[in-house]
């Protein structure tokens, strides 16, 4: 039985890998938040991988990501409170329109978590929250397998803008 699923489970993969639909890239992101009046803005590198439904002859496509990163750079607020980013990561599906020329434009739902510790008078303290968002972005195809985009998501108040670049595969 589970070599007759693992034979199934061969045969129903195949036509996803061999179609060059995958892609996978790196970036940065800048979070930034005014919570009661404190700028707080951190620094996060990502590595990404998405899978693009595209339907032949059509511009539109949908493109399931997962983006996960870790904190790169950290702030201090009220010259007491140090905050950092602990991990980011978002899982989003775009809709998106692509242009003759590489240019492509996207719109976004998201759900992404952010991992934060702040530190203060030698106490930490972390906070742990998903939250929904959405977001859009542009992007440009350097060659058929290389492109750059740069993107900007709302949650609740928090702004993400990001910068990456995407190798198809």
């Amino acid at each position: 039985m589970f070599k007759k699923s693992l034979i199934a489970l061969t045969l129903l993969t195949l036509p996803l890998t061999a179609s060059a639909n995958w892609s996978a890239g790196a970036g940065y992101a800048n979070i930034s938040d005014n919570e009661d009046g404190n700028d707080i803005s951190l620094g996060v590198i990502y590595g990404a991988i998405a899978y693009e439904f595209a339907k032949e002859n059509s511009p539109f496509s949908f493109v399931p990501e997962l983006r996960i990163g870790t904190g790169i750079s950290d702030d201090t607020f009220d010259s007491t409170v140090k905050v950092e980013v602990e991990s980011f990561t978002v899982l989003s599906v775009r809709g998106q329109y692509n242009y003759d020329n590489g240019v492509y434009l996207y719109v976004m739902p998201s759900y992404a978590n952010l991992d934060m510790k702040a530190n203060f008078h030698g106490e930490s303290y972390s906070d742990d929250s998903w939250e929904f968002g959405l977001g859009g972005g542009v992007g440009k195809k350097i060659t058929d397998k290389t492109s750059v985009e740069a993107s900007y998501e709302s949650y609740d108040g928090t702004d993400v803008l990001t910068i990456g670049f995407k190798y198809a595969f």
